[in-house]
């Protein structure tokens, strides 16, 4: 069996949940971040992580959200390019 003796995911990332923090935009905190406590306080007993660092969200000209979807981003390397950074 492939990575036999790895760690196993749940050990990798669902470590200490008092060390653990997440970084997340404002915009997912009950649709992804709530789950995310959810599930792990049903499946493992354990929240995941203790600490929750919100930051804001870059947004077009236009006031939307950037999105990849909606083609609407700046490619970080064409930009790097063109100002040489």
């Amino acid at each position: 069996q492939e990575n036999a003796g790895a760690q196993s995911d749940l050990a990798r990332f669902y470590t200490q949940p008092t060390d653990a923090c997440l970084e997340t935009g404002y915009d997912i905190l009950f649709f992804w971040v709530a789950r995310m406590v959810m599930m792990g306080m049903e499946l493992t007993d354990k929240i995941p992580f203790n600490v929750v660092y919100m930051h804001g969200l870059v947004r077009a000209a236009d006031n939307t959200k950037m999105s990849k979807t909606k083609g609407n981003v700046i490619d970080p390397l064409e930009t790097g390019d063109k100002y040489s950074a």
